[in-house]
Formats: structure tokens, sequence, C-alpha cells
């Protein structure tokens, strides 16, 4: 029923553009004959839309899944295609006041100004320029440097769009490839692309009054990305991945911490003439022997010692603990070092620390 009204108020608003008074016609409309013209015209711009414009646009983005068709378009996608083709619209509605004969010819060639006009309206509408252009003072700030002035371009343009990048701020994979393809460098990645970006922010932060209106305000009405659950092997949502820390890597920060404490324990106490057999076996036994009783019931029965329990088994072999006595009056010993050469990888696990 609805596609058969849609074809209806198709052929109608053909009529009325064959005899020039389809502008006039929706302007003194009421709000209901207005929805029933646009559906009409949707019905014929939107098709013609999608091959002329959107399909090679996504094909050049890699997007070959919402090249297929409607029914393939992102979510992100989909929007920018319903905002050009509401932008196809409006420049019809307001510039068909002439006998128009083949109406799909006519808008073949206006899709590409109608959007581009749609687009820069909306940036007017976000409060960004709608031809962002690098202003001197910036370009001077810049060093005039060609790759970051194209990326203040490129962060300009980016604040006054509607598009996202999913849960990043910027689009930096997008412009790690310009970056390549501009200097020539292909081994920068997305890390130094962002330290360029805020290379390139700091810069325009410099005019506060400036910044807050070309990239602040306009960038805080971006919608914040919507996160869209994958689907299982019967096309029901599928739970998300659990976010739990493996237990072995708890068990290794908890171990962490346990020496660190035991560590700076033992400093104090050999510091002040405690004998080390004595002040080892002492603080190991205080600090991992104190764990309370409920931080091994995630454990199935079965696992084996982990952790503080195998610490405190392996001081209570005497040759294992004479051993680690070494190592720990070694270690308390050494001067302090540099923070890029006091961590050699020999002691990156602690459960490798005590195993003797």
């Amino acid at each position: 029923m609805a596609d058969s009204r849609s074809f209806g108020a198709a052929d109608e608003v053909r009529r009325l553009a064959r005899e020039g008074i389809l502008a006039e016609e929706f302007r003194t409309a009421d709000a209901e004959r207005r929805r029933h013209l646009r559906a009409g015209a949707g019905a014929i711009a939107g098709p013609l839309l999608f091959l002329r414009l959107t399909r090679p646009l996504e094909l050049r983005r890699g997007h070959l899944r919402c090249a297929v068709g409607l029914q393939g378009l992102a979510a992100e996608c989909l929007d920018r295609y319903h905002h050009d083709l509401d932008a196809v619209l409006d420049h019809l509605f307001a510039r068909a006041v002439t006998p128009i004969d083949n109406l799909e010819g006519w808008l073949a060639l206006r899709l590409r100004p109608a959007t581009v006009d749609g687009y820069r309206k909306r940036r007017g509408e976000r409060g960004a320029p709608q031809r962002p252009r690098v202003p001197r003072w910036l370009a001077d700030e810049l060093g005039h440097d060609s790759w970051r002035l194209e990326l203040a371009v490129a962060i300009l343009e980016w604040s006054g769009n509607d598009a996202t990048a999913g849960s990043s701020l910027w689009p930096l994979t997008s412009w790690a490839e310009r970056r390549a393809a501009h200097t020539g460098d292909h081994t920068a990645t997305e890390a130094v692309v962002s330290q360029e970006v805020e290379i390139v922010l700091n810069a325009m932060r410099r005019r506060t009054t400036w910044y807050e209106k070309n990239v602040e305000r306009p960038i805080g009405r971006k919608s914040a990305p919507v996160w869209i659950p994958s689907r299982s092997a019967d096309g029901t949502h599928a739970e998300p991945e659990p976010v739990v820390v493996a237990l072995h890597e708890r068990t290794d920060a908890l171990l962490n911490e346990l020496a660190a404490r035991a560590i700076e324990l033992l400093d104090i106490r050999i510091g002040r003439g405690q004998e080390p057999d004595e002040a080892v076996s002492e603080v190991l036994h205080a600090v991992f022997g104190g764990v309370p009783c409920s931080d091994g019931l995630d454990r199935t029965p079965d696992a084996g010692e982990t952790g503080p329990e195998q610490v405190i088994s392996l001081i209570g072999d005497p040759d294992r603990l004479d051993r680690i006595i070494a190592v720990v009056v070694t270690l308390l010993s050494r001067p302090p070092q540099s923070p890029s050469t006091e961590n050699d990888g020999s002691l990156d696990r602690p459960s490798e620390r005590w195993e003797g």
C-alpha cells in the first residue's frame, strides 16, 4: 500500500514538474500535502542519488557492502545518504519553477551542486565555516609546513561535518593514508598522526575565541557513536565479549604489589641492621602470608598453588630460601638505576621471580 502511494505521489510530482508549478504547489501546501510531495519526489530522486553519487562514494571509501544497495548501507553511511536526499529534495522544491519534461535528467544534473549546498548549510547550522581555510596567523604558528597546513584544513572540515570515527574523535586511519600520499612517508602510524593533530590543535588554541568557534563548538554537536551489537549464527543479537581480566594477569598484578611492599620493608629492616636471613624470612612470611583467604575463591580446587601461596611454599624450602635471600641482598645493594635500564626483562613476571 505504501509503495503504491509513493508511486502515485511520484506521478503527481512529475505532472506538477511538467506544468512548471511544482515549486509553487509545494510552497503553498500544508504539512500533510508537503509530506505527500516529498515522498513522491524521494521515490524519484532516491534511486538516482544512490546510483550517481552514493555508490561511487562508498566504493572510493572501500565500503563494498554499502555500495551494494540501500539495505546494505551502514548506519553512518545511511545517515549521510538521507542528508543528501533531503538536500536534493530541498533543491528541487525551491527551483522547479519552470516546466520540466524530463525530471530524472533535470535532477541528475543537479545532484552534486544540491548535495554540496546541503553540506554547507549543515555546516553553517553547526556553526562551522562552510569553506575551511587556514588563516595566516595559524600558518605562521605551523611554520608553513605543507602537511600540517593540510591537516589543519582536515580538522576544520571534520569538526563541522556529521561524520564520526567510531570510538575515536578523529579519523586517524584516513589521515595516516593522506599523510603517506602527501609526504611519501609510508612508515608513519596513527600514533604519529595523533601527535601531529595535537600539535595543530595546540597552535589553534593560541586564539581561544577562534578555536571555540571553529573547532570546539562544531565538534561538540557531533552525535555520539552508537554501539551496534553483532549477531550470532541464528540471527539474534550476540552478547558482547565480557571484559574480564585473566586469572594469570590478576595473579601477576597482586605479586607485583606484594613484591614491591616486601622490598620496601626489607630495605628498611636491613638498613636498620637486621640480618638479611632473618629479615627476608620474616618479611616474606608476613607480606605473602597476609593475603585474605578470599583471594583464591575464584580458582578451581584442582588448580594447585599459585600466587602468594606458591611463594610461601618456596620459602619453606631452605635451599630455595637461601637463593631468594641472595637475590634480595643483591637487589638492595644495587645503586638506583634510570628507568630505561632498571628492568632488563629478567624480572618481568613476579611468579618467575620467586621460582629460584
